[in-house]
């Protein structure tokens, strides 16, 4: 009886630890986290490397690739259909390529994009209970602004910090510092909600609890033995397991 009751307790503290019981802001990684944006990012992807006379990388392969910006989807594309691992965001053709990238995926950025189970509830929820919620995204400014409104979420965060707004993106801490200054919070009373190494190694390098999502788009990453603080399966569980 004795350990179960032992147990039970470690059990409370660690849902009080991440629950909204005592974090006080909520920052959200963007695509993977909260919304699944794959197939339209697939999309024109395809689109731009078909213009450039490539083979596409289809659906399966391209959301594996999705997760670490669009650069490094670019360069990891061109890499693959040209089986040659030369190629980087210095070459001409990546380049390029990155260009015409984002002008294929502008006008359709949020025309199959759907957001994640729970998604809305969890930020509305959080809000009433008075909790900071903020976007934190390796994503353009002028693509986050598009997509937002699409999902009713333009009004829903106290702070946004795009990918580039600053000199530096996720995984480096600047970002979270940023949304931390723009909330006013420690990094002890926030938490990055994120669903790749980006978010983990900025989550790590900013102080603040680490959260992993398992649904999102991790690539290689084995998001249960990679040292996140806390890993979910369903948004849900950030209020579900509240105490």
């Amino acid at each position: 009886l004795g350990c179960l009751v032992a147990e039970t307790m470690i059990c409370f503290r660690t849902f009080r630890r991440f629950g909204s019981v005592d974090m006080q802001a909520y920052l959200f990684d963007f695509d993977g986290t909260l919304v699944d944006s794959a197939p339209d990012l697939t999309r024109a992807l395809d689109r731009a490397l078909e213009r450039a006379g490539l083979a596409g990388v289809g659906l399966e392969l391209g959301t594996q690739m999705v997760g670490h910006g669009a650069g490094a989807l670019v360069e990891q594309a061109v890499r693959h259909v040209t089986n040659d691992d030369s190629f980087t965001m210095k070459s001409p053709l990546c380049r390029l390529l990155l260009s015409v990238f984002l002008e294929e995926y502008e006008p359709i950025c949020a025309e199959t994009s759907v957001l994640y189970s729970g998604a809305t509830e969890v930020i509305q929820t959080l809000k009433a209970e008075g909790k900071q919620v903020g976007l934190v995204t390796n994503k353009p400014r002028r693509f986050v602004e598009l997509m937002l409104p699409a999902f009713d979420l333009q009004d829903a965060f106290d702070s946004i910090v795009a990918g580039d707004d600053l000199p530096t993106k996720k995984p480096e801490p600047d970002m979270v510092h940023h949304a931390l200054t723009d909330l006013g919070r420690a990094p002890h009373e926030a938490c990055l909600v994120g669903d790749s190494k980006a978010d983990l190694g900025a989550a790590k390098a900013a102080g603040v609890t680490s959260i992993l999502v398992s649904f999102g788009y991790a690539g290689d990453l084995d998001v249960y033995h990679c040292g996140a603080d806390r890993v979910i399966q369903d948004l849900m569980e950030l209020i579900i397991n509240d105490t």
